[in-house]
């Protein structure tokens, strides 16, 4: 499937989460239908209010629009490891706490257990309804027959040596079929190359170059990878091809191979890995062979998991493995899969997560226990540039990243310190060196590298590469966001604040019509969006606009500059969001309204700090300061479009903690009473109407 435009409401748009700028704005239009397509790492993630490749600012949105009015499809879970577990857990949780609209969540599976969804917050086994394959669908007459009972063989792979790599390589020459396809499966990224390579090499030395390869695994570009799916799915280089492959083809693959060869995986890979023989009916007949691994080449898997696997296989030697006989070897076998919980997303996680921000120390909740286990080659994103100084201010586009496993990254950034690994500093708005490897290099975070510094081939992640990377720069960059920045306020079309908000509003209008699940939240959100940008009157953010544009005239209130650039405020880290919270603080509206304003940013949620680095000027220990903004900070009158605000003075008491008017305390109530996930909904409908204002703010 393709990108399909947000912006054709008569159509289904169809995104691909993979993190880095998306290509389209489907958070924008939380009414219209979307189908989102994501990796267990990208999705599991954002529903956990800590999206893998996407900005820390945007992580709320995502949390918010994933976690209602969404149906979750889980695509063989059985792959997933401790992703079911959460999988379950969050379905639970909704339940629990709330939503808006509905949030049900389908498992699609032929080897799944119920009992595997059996969790503190979630019983699965007694209350999901089953869905399966009837005695109709698979009568003779019907097609799916002629795929469950297509015949296919098994036998172990006569190699010399299943760990040499050249032996391996020379037993599936002798398996391949000629004018037929081979499918080899392999269990980890680095065998799956050693495996390609030596099998590019004993074909020359046999004279059958004539034999097509391809190598398929994650560890490409999406540009790379969306042109390995295509030569993939063409049947019509089928004919004499080996494709060597992980575990990307167990699932969401339509492939069919004559042979396939596959290294000893855990019961139920080995089902998904032998439906790729043979699997139309067509390819027949189809053949099987497994290769046995040792204790030290378990790795992904648990040996206990692959000495079952191997059990099964040794009682299947020689026999049909169709898809008919497997279900009925596995009933008379009796076999039930255990599935151990071993980080288990409770309640208190969940609402700790809501909070994206970072402990005194600058770090982060991390999730990957959750997202799929705690296993060290979980991901980081990685993308090359041509770069000098501090790096691209421009963020990466999603086609740019390549995935790479955190302990190879690791080793690499080691082994090539003259090149500088960058990654990006929310608080200084650019990217900064990377100074400790095992403190800076974390799970989700995005590193941009040199393309001198290598690392990337047509062999995907390469760590051994020292060969220049081709970059793949952004057609149409956008700028990376930081603590500071308002890349919204510099737009090509200068605009007043009293024409921004009314431009908010309209847009706000428009969402409420179709979004009837949040009408009793109506007016919070009108007042929220009539008001959230009277802190650009402050005299900071009118100095930041007039650095982008010093033609603007001076006695009007500017909310757009009508000149892109990066907005230098006349106080560092200054959120207008904040000033324009407190000021409806003031007000005394309710605090919802000033909670959803503060946080239509991302920067100002449930508490209210200042930076590392800032000081109040003068320097005076009493002035309570956070974000830019003082203490009994003056705002000017605003005229508001219908509605005029009075000058005051802002008051920051509410950033102390304890006691009934803090701001902390207030927020916790809020959350305790109406559950994070409709929360974090109602901050992406604000965002939402005022990004969508922007945009066509800036259209010509």
């Amino acid at each position: 499937m393709s990108n399909a435009t947000n912006n054709s409401p008569e159509r289904i748009a169809v995104s691909v989460l993979m993190g880095g700028e998306e290509r389209a704005d489907w958070h924008l239009y939380p009414e219209r239908d979307a189908i989102l397509i994501g990796t267990q790492d990208m999705l599991l993630s954002r529903a956990l209010n800590r999206g893998y490749g996407a900005s820390r600012f945007h992580w709320p949105i995502d949390f918010g629009l994933l976690s209602n009015d969404s149906l979750w499809v889980f695509d063989e879970p059985q792959l997933m490891a401790n992703g079911v577990t959460t999988s379950a857990q969050l379905a639970g949780l909704r339940r629990l706490l709330g939503t808006f609209g509905n949030c049900p969540s389908l498992w699609m599976s032929a080897t799944l257990e119920p009992g595997w969804l059996d969790t503190v917050d979630f019983v699965g086994s007694s209350t999901l309804e089953r869905h399966s394959l009837g005695e109709d669908d698979l009568a003779p007459s019907r097609p799916l027959h002629k795929r469950m009972t297509a015949t296919k063989v098994l036998r172990p792979l006569d190699a010399a040596s299943t760990s040499d790599m050249k032996a391996v390589a020379q037993a599936v020459l002798h398996a391949h079929v000629d004018g037929t396809q081979t499918l080899v499966i392999v269990n980890t990224v680095d065998r799956a190359k050693a495996t390609f390579k030596a099998i590019n090499e004993q074909k020359k030395r046999a004279r059958k170059e004539h034999i097509q390869t391809l190598l398929v695994h994650s560890r490409f570009r999406p540009a790379e990878r969306a042109d390995l799916n295509a030569q993939l799915q063409d049947s019509s280089l089928a004919a004499d091809r080996i494709i060597v492959a992980t575990q990307v083809v167990e699932a969401g693959v339509d492939l069919s191979a004559r042979t396939l060869i596959t290294e000893l995986p855990p019961w139920a890979s080995v089902v998904q890995r032998i439906g790729r023989c043979n699997r139309t009916g067509n390819d027949g007949p189809g053949q099987v062979f497994w290769i046995d691994l040792g204790e030290k080449q378990a790795l992904p898997y648990a040996a206990g998991d692959l000495d079952f696997a191997r059990e099964q296989l040794l009682k299947l030697d020689g026999r049909d493995v169709s898809p008919q006989s497997l279900s009925e070897f596995k009933t008379a076998e009796q076999i039930t899969l255990p599935f151990e919980h071993t980080h288990v997303l409770r309640r208190r996680d969940l609402l700790d997560l809501f909070d994206t921000a970072p402990d005194l120390s600058g770090n982060d909740i991390d999730v990957q226990r959750f997202v799929r286990s705690d296993d060290p080659d979980i991901d980081v994103q990685v993308f090359w540039r041509e770069i000098s100084g501090n790096g691209d201010d421009a963020a990466p586009t999603r086609d740019e990243l390549c995935s790479v496993p955190v302990r190879s990254f690791k080793e690499f950034v080691k082994s090539r310190d003259k090149f500088p690994t960058l990654v990006w500093d929310h608080l200084d708005d650019k990217w900064r060196k990377v100074r400790d490897v095992e403190r800076d290099i974390r799970p989700g975070l995005t590193f941009l590298l040199p393309v001198k510094a290598g690392g990337y081939s047509n062999l995907g992640w390469d760590p051994d590469s020292t060969a220049e990377v081709t970059p793949l720069p952004p057609s149409n960059p956008q700028p990376q966001e930081g603590a500071g920045s308002d890349i919204h306020s510099a737009i090509s079309t200068p605009l007043t604040i009293t024409q921004h908000t009314q431009h908010v509003c309209d847009e706000l209008e428009e969402l409420l019509q179709h979004v009837v699940a949040v009408t009793e939240w109506a007016g919070s959100l009108q007042h929220a969006a009539r008001w959230h940008d009277v802190g650009k009157a402050h005299w900071a953010f009118q100095e930041g606009v007039r650095s982008c544009n010093p033609e603007l005239p001076a006695n009007q209130q500017w909310a757009k500059s009508g000149r892109k650039g990066r907005m230098k405020h006349g106080r560092k880290y200054f959120r207008h969001e904040l000033a324009s919270a407190l000021a409806a603080l003031k007000q005394e509206f309710p605090f919802a309204v000033a909670y959803l304003i503060a946080a239509h940013h991302g920067r100002v949620r449930l508490s209210i700090r200042a930076l590392p680095d800032e000081k109040p000027l003068p320097a005076s220990d009493e002035t309570l300061f956070a974000l830019g903004v003082h203490d009994a900070d003056p705002l000017p009158e605003v005229l508001l479009g219908g509605e005029t605000m009075k000058k005051m003075t802002l008051d920051l008491s509410p950033m102390r903690l304890g006691g009934k008017q803090s701001w902390t305390a207030r927020a916790l109530k809020m959350l305790s009473e109406h559950g994070p996930f409709r929360l974090a909904y109602l901050e992406a409908l604000l965002r939402a109407a005022d990004v969508r204002a922007s945009q066509k703010e800036s259209q010509p």
